[in-house]
């Protein structure tokens, strides 16, 4: 027999044994004695018998029995279950880090009373087991969920057999001593010193130069000196408002591209037309196209702009629309990287690329316009009225004619735009006006993420990049991976990646994309990356080798067009820009045919209600509904990971059949074959993925509850209410323009205590200051801190404080939090600062800069004030001590 730690009776997750102990020697003294007294027959022994000689004639002791008797009152089966349930605990703790052990135990005690109280001294049963579990998944966090299953995971197996048969045969070992490989390892001697020294360029131009050391100097970027005007420096200055990035990106002037007038016939004003397109987009233009091919006349209204953006895609893709000859430059293959430990060379796609050629695209849209007969008035839509049901009046359109020398000065100043007033009158409406939003109406729901890119073409004679390929991704990083501090606070830097197009062995496109975050990452942010990333990889330029500068913003995702109305939206204004890649050119391009078609018929066989119901079920109905609410779940699936993760995921997601990874990019795959596409991810990613992606579906930000909605729109009552609204006036409305919405959510995000270009703890929502720590979805526990900056350039709202910040150079500090970590950007730089800097007593200005002091703790002199001299204190010139900048950064 046995008792105590001898039998087991330690508490494998907590180490207590008294209480089990005490109750178990109870057991066993009474069962041994009522044994003794009734004698049951059995193997006989000399002792015994000689201790039976003074007792009454009853019988002979069983020790075999009773032994086994004793046993199952020591351990009864319940208590065996309990006993695999606590080692399957154990184990799994083993294998948390200390944060994951903090979270564990701070929701462990936010169970009820009964329920870990019972767990910690032997009192609960199975189904209080069942229970127990079941309450600790459902109250974790995202990141514990994660950590959770992936550490239990090699022990499930083992628990779940020894648990339903009551056995007392745990293994330990994981995976039941089975080995496996660990094909996703890295090399972590690489990994040590990721975003840290040199980006090896890529191999393929015998040319380039090798890199032996970083020539940016990060510590004199974040001080408060003043920096050079070269763009491998960053000057700390204020972030200049987004919109002023985004005004200059619409302001371009392409002298290669004619006026649309050049290629269109005009249209005046009281005209009738079947069809009124609004915007000339590629969106707009090649629906104009398609309807007017189906014999239906059409007038275009747009401001005469040209196109502006660089539009990469699949070469594949454009050969299949016949739009190869669009193509600037076409490339064999894309490249991309993960970290550091990747090859040189890269990892090819195994897919031809191609840019397009701004020039060729628009100009063949604009011919196919031509040839059918499209007319053309440069204006603005102001005011849009659809005629009745069940009568011939036509819709009114009204808006103001931009006249030659309103266009000279773009983006168009919608308030000072004071040209002739116009009338238009059609049977459909159709707004092609990209993220310009006030035309149409649209569902109430989440935000949408933003996708924000800063890019230069540059005349760098030999450049690294192999002509011949595309850089579709790159993720090494230009400044250094997170460190302990950052993640105990609960942020990460929002991760982002090189994408390149090389234009010659001398000129090439390099661009910093976020590929998604809730609040977009600047672009003055995303220009200090490229540059440092540039520099890192040894690519030298100055301002003058700079050919172009792109400014790159897409709202993805977000709530969608109330479908139908009778406005018909098209291309990004119905919501057409795929939300987990930014891609809508495709998209729009092959497209346009089944709309058009569709509003043709809608038009002979029902009337205009009936073609806006036709064209919307297309764009919003019940199929394709499904699709973008996959999507969708899939961007705010890469809206939460942090830099790690997201290399994890884009590494399983290349490594996918091409029929499903292309398919998804694509928007050509089916919601049966998303499905199918969600499982193959799923059983070929690791843990870690698997973990992500099934905390991803319970996340408190309500991805999954939507993806299922979206999945479930055929059984939910149909609401055409839409095709009621008649009357739209678009300088009445209230509904917020996008940039305003960007920028608003920006600020909001400083005032909640965000760094510039990082990612708070409830990735799903604008912080607040008023939102609990404990309440986030997060990764890490700790306290966010307050800190939040203001950005330079920009005014932020009354209501934040002015007292608690000061100016450090030009980096705003808010001082105002006493949490356990604060947050110091100017947007160029930020830092991390601890409770214990923020305690020195020194003053900001003291922390930064070539005017900081050096210091001891508080504490540390506090024990010794008569020891440790004046001039170890951080009170006099040129002290001995702790540099806050090394500290804290």
């Amino acid at each position: 027999l046995g008792i105590g730690g001898t039998a087991g009776m330690v508490h494998p997750s907590t180490g207590f044994m008294v209480a089990k102990t005490m109750l178990c020697v109870r057991a066993l003294v009474s069962t041994l004695d009522d044994a003794l007294k009734a004698g049951v027959r059995g193997d006989i022994t000399d002792a015994l018998i000689a201790a039976e000689e003074g007792q009454s004639d009853n019988g002979t002791f069983d020790a075999t029995t009773t032994a086994a008797t004793i046993w199952s009152k020591l351990w009864p089966e319940d208590d065996l279950r309990m006993r695999t349930f606590m080692c399957f605990g154990m184990e799994t703790l083993m294998q948390l880090d200390v944060n994951g052990t903090r979270q564990f135990f701070d929701t462990f005690f936010d169970l009820p009373k009964d329920v870990w109280a019972g767990f910690l001294s032997w009192r609960i049963q199975p189904a209080g087991l069942v229970r127990l579990g079941v309450q600790l998944f459902v109250l974790f966090s995202n990141y514990m969920r994660i950590t959770f299953v992936s550490s239990a995971l090699p022990f499930m197996g083992s628990f779940f057999a020894n648990f339903a048969t009551a056995d007392n045969k745990f293994d330990s070992n994981k995976w039941g001593g089975l080995v496996l490989k660990d094909k996703t390892k890295k090399n972590l001697s690489a990994l040590a010193a990721a975003g840290i020294g040199p980006i090896p360029a890529p191999v393929g131009n015998p040319t380039a130069k090798p890199i032996t050391s970083s020539p940016v100097d990060f510590e004199k970027i974040i001080s408060n000196e003043k920096l050079s005007t070269s763009p491998k420096d960053i000057k700390p200055e204020g972030l200049k408002d987004d919109r002023e990035w985004i005004a200059f990106q619409q302001r371009k002037v392409f002298a290669d591209q004619k006026p649309i007038k050049e290629y269109l016939g005009a249209l005046t004003s009281g005209e009738k037309v079947d069809v009124l397109v609004v915007g000339a987009g590629p969106a707009g233009l090649a629906i104009a196209a398609e309807t007017a091919k189906r014999g239906l006349s059409v007038g275009l209204i747009a401001p005469d702009t040209p196109f502006v953006n660089n539009y990469g895609v699949w070469l594949d893709e454009f050969q299949k629309l016949g739009l190869e000859d669009c193509l600037l430059h076409k490339y064999e293959d894309a490249l991309v990287w993960f970290d550091d430990s990747d090859p040189a060379s890269g990892q090819a796609l195994n897919r031809p690329y191609g840019q397009v050629c701004r020039k060729r695209l628009r100009n063949h849209l604009l011919t196919e316009c031509a040839s059918v007969g499209v007319k053309y008035l440069p204006g603005l839509v102001d005011f849009v009225r659809h005629g009745e049901e069940n009568t011939d009046e036509l819709a009114e359109v009204r808006g103001t004619i931009i006249r030659d020398d309103d266009e000279d000065n773009k983006p168009i100043d919608e308030a000072n735009v004071k040209g002739d007033q116009f009338t238009l009158n059609s049977r459909l409406v159709v707004c092609g006006t990209g993220h310009n939003r006030d035309m149409l109406s649209y569902e109430q729901g989440s935000p949408p993420g933003w996708q924000t890119a800063y890019g230069v073409e540059i005349r760098v004679p030999n450049h690294p990049f192999p002509v011949n390929k595309a850089i579709f991704m790159d993720f090494r990083q230009s400044d250094p991976e997170a460190g302990g501090e950052e993640q105990q606070g609960g942020v990460w830097r929002v991760p982002s990646f090189l994408y390149v197009l090389p234009v010659s062995k001398d000129v090439v496109f390099v661009e910093e994309t976020c590929l998604v975050a809730r609040v977009q990452v600047p672009f003055d942010e995303l220009k200090r990356r490229l540059y440092r990333r540039m520099a890192r990889m040894g690519v030298d330029f100055t301002e003058d080798d700079v050919l172009e500068i792109e400014a790159s913003w897409i709202p993805l995702g977000g709530t969608a067009p109330v479908a139908p109305q009778r406005t018909i939206a098209y291309g990004a204004a119905a919501g057409m820009v795929h939300p987990a890649s930014g891609y809508s050119v495709v998209n729009s391009l092959t497209k346009a045919p089944r709309v058009a078609e569709a509003m043709v018929q809608g038009l002979k066989e029902g009337g205009e209600r009936e073609a806006a119901r036709r064209a919307w079920d297309i764009l919003w109905g019940a199929e394709p509904r499904r699709q973008i609410g996959f999507y969708q779940f899939g961007m705010e699936l890469l809206m939460s990971l942090r830099i790690e993760q997201m290399r994890n995921f884009f590494g399983t997601f290349f490594s996918l059949p091409p029929h499903l990874a292309r398919g998804f990019l694509g928007n050509r795959l089916s919601s049966s074959e998303l499905i199918l596409f969600a499982l193959t991810t799923f059983a070929i990613g690791n843990n870690e993925l698997r973990g992500l992606l099934l905390a991803h579906l319970v996340s408190r930000g309500g991805s999954g509850l939507r993806l299922g909605q979206a999945y479930a729109y055929p059984l939910l009552p149909k609401d055409e209410s839409g095709l009621d609204v008649l009357q739209v006036d678009r300088l009445s409305r209230a509904q917020e323009r996008s940039t305003y919405k960007m920028m608003k959510d920006f600020y909001e995000s400083q005032r909640g205590g965000n760094i510039p270009g990082y990612m708070g703890r409830d990735w799903w929502s604008i912080p607040s200051t008023s939102r609990s720590s404990k309440d986030g979805d997060n990764d890490n526990t700790g306290d966010a801190g307050g800190g939040g900056s203001t950005s330079g350039g920009s005014t932020m709202s009354a209501s934040s404080s002015q007292d608690a910040a000061d100016l450090v150079g030009a980096m705003k500090i808010d001082g105002s939090s006493q949490g356990a970590v604060t947050f110091w950007s100017n947007g160029s730089a930020a830092m991390v600062v601890t409770h214990a800097v923020r305690k020195t007593g020194l003053r900001q200005g003291e922390l930064f800069g070539d005017n900081r002091r050096k210091f001891l703790p508080s504490a540390f002199i506090s024990q010794a004030p008569n020891v440790v001299p004046p001039h170890l204190t951080g009170s006099l010139p040129g002290d001995i001590g702790w540099d806050p900048l090394s500290l804290c950064a």
